[in-house]
């Protein structure tokens, strides 16, 4: 019986989900069966081992089903051939090619092992290993942002020569006999405790300019120009400008942020740069204003204090934490149907993590904006998108009627569109919504008034709407429990 499209559809994807399960095993046992005869090659060892051989057989069965599911799993994901892609799908098939290769002439050479082709098989299953390791660092490198090994093993290497330095140099000042007092903490008890004192007035830097508040006016910059890519899970080039801790730290002689000194900061260098440049930041899209960037300068040059908040993380919307639930057949036909439809448009539709039931929509890079009514079509994906990403666009107010169906949404952006108060209000009938991004729209105090209803609401970002100081006043004592990020206070 010839199976229905959806049902083949359902089948193909099913068969994708499993390329994480089984993609580490051809990577251990071609590795492990090249150590074993590199070791049998220092023994001098006639012919392969009957270990190795046995690893590199099920090495190859279980390549060709990891080369199989990686294809289709690609291909449900509708991920574009990005270069990590391309050269991930062949190394991995090229791989998997040659571990069959190597099953069978193992098998052959060691039923000879006077022959002389054991030098030259294990010669090849080196190769093999390396391009197994190879291709599994691209394979991280796509789900966790590029250098996600090379990074930690970098920083290892630094941390290492640095503890190094520092033992030579204790060793030679005790070689010379230089003792250094150490610093004696004082007691807590000896601490004299002050007196309640009345809030300290404004802050002022050393140009006579009040303190820069990370949380309130840098995190909503990060999250309209760069979270995209480097914040909220997603670290392209492990780039982590979620983390304060991370910006703050220098790494190989280079600093995302270095507090006091704008000019060795990364952030500001590639934010700076014209269009035209490869390095420029954001890569597409609008550029950071040179108000923002003028903000973000200052803020560094008073030392780049991460305020109140540890990180802008806490600032995200916890997305992995969403439960999770098998997709029926018709529904992940549903969703392979129109997500091509949306990829026309510009629109990237997949899932927050492999094999999640949870989807993402994100329009902000589409080229030409999209509108209303391309929003419309996303509807009937309404029950699986949990997050939608309608920065950029070119939507109105009465894109306020399409989004109300959307109601799994936990995450909404439509910062620097037209959108307003009317958007406002029917989002207030949403019942799971928790982080709003209105950064650089219409919204106006009556809008963000009606935002009060909307009791899932944890965060919400309005910086640069036309709200005023005294309605994000009256927003506060109406909903002291949600973070309201207007860069005003």
């Amino acid at each position: 019986m010839i199976l229905a499209v959806s049902s083949l559809d359902a089948w193909l994807t099913f068969v994708g989900t499993l390329h994480p399960a089984v993609l580490h095993f051809p990577i251990a046992l071609g590795i492990v069966a090249a150590i074993v005869e590199l070791w049998g090659a220092v023994r001098r060892d006639p012919g392969p081992s009957s270990f190795a051989l046995t690893a590199v057989w099920f090495a190859a069965i279980v390549a060709v089903v990891t080369a199989t599911s990686g294809w289709f799993n690609a291909e449900f994901l509708n991920q574009g051939l990005s270069l990590n892609l391309f050269l991930h799908r062949w190394i991995g098939i090229a791989a998997a090619v040659l571990l069959i290769v190597l099953a069978i002439s193992g098998s052959i050479i060691r039923a000879r092992p006077k022959t002389s082709l054991s030098g030259a098989w294990r010669m090849a299953l080196l190769a093999t290993a390396g391009a197994l390791g190879f291709t599994g660092h691209l394979g991280g490198s796509m789900v966790y942002g590029d250098g996600y090994i090379t990074d930690a093993l970098w920083a290892a290497i630094d941390q290492t020569e640095k503890s190094q330095r520092d033992s030579a140099a204790n060793a030679a000042k005790a070689q010379l006999g230089i003792v250094e007092t150490p610093q004696v903490a004082t007691a807590v008890s000896e601490i004299a405790v002050p007196a309640p004192v009345s809030p300290a007035p404004v802050v002022l830097s050393a140009g006579g300019k009040s303190s820069v508040d990370f949380s309130k006016q840098i995190v909503p910059i990060l999250t309209a120009n760069c979270y995209e890519c480097h914040g909220n899970g997603k670290h392209k080039g492990g780039v982590h400008l979620d983390d304060w801790k991370w910006m703050t730290t220098e790494r190989k002689g280079e600093w995302a942020v270095k507090p006091g000194d704008p000019a060795a900061s990364l952030l500001v260098t590639n934010i700076e740069l014209p269009e035209s440049d490869d390095s420029a930041m954001p890569p597409t899209g609008k550029r950071v204003s040179s108000a923002d960037i003028a903000l973000i300068r200052e803020w560094i040059v008073q030392g780049a204090s991460p305020g109140d908040v540890v990180s802008p993380g806490a600032v995200s919307d916890n997305r992995w934490s969403l439960p999770e639930r098998s997709l029926t057949p018709d529904e992940l036909a549903r969703i392979q149907a129109q997500t091509p439809v949306m990829a026309q448009f510009g629109v990237t539709v997949q899932p927050l993590a492999q094999g999640s039931s949870n989807f993402e929509a994100n329009a902000s890079l589409a080229a030409p904006p999209i509108g209303d009514a391309q929003v419309e079509k996303l509807v009937s994906l309404a029950d699986f998108l949990v997050v939608l990403n309608l920065a950029n666009s070119a939507i109105s107010d009465l894109v306020g009627s399409f989004i109300v169906q959307f109601q799994s949404l936990r995450v909404i952006r439509i910062d620097h569109t037209q959108a307003g108060d009317q958007v406002a209000e029917r989002l207030a009938g949403m019942q799971k919504l928790e982080s709003i991004n209105f950064v650089a729209t219409k919204l106006t105090d009556a809008g963000l008034a009606s935002l009060t209803k909307l009791k899932s609401l944890r965060r919400l970002y309005i910086w640069s709407s036309e709200t005023t100081p005294e309605g994000s006043k009256q927003f506060r004592i109406d909903r002291p429990d949600v973070q309201l990020i207007d860069g005003q206070e």
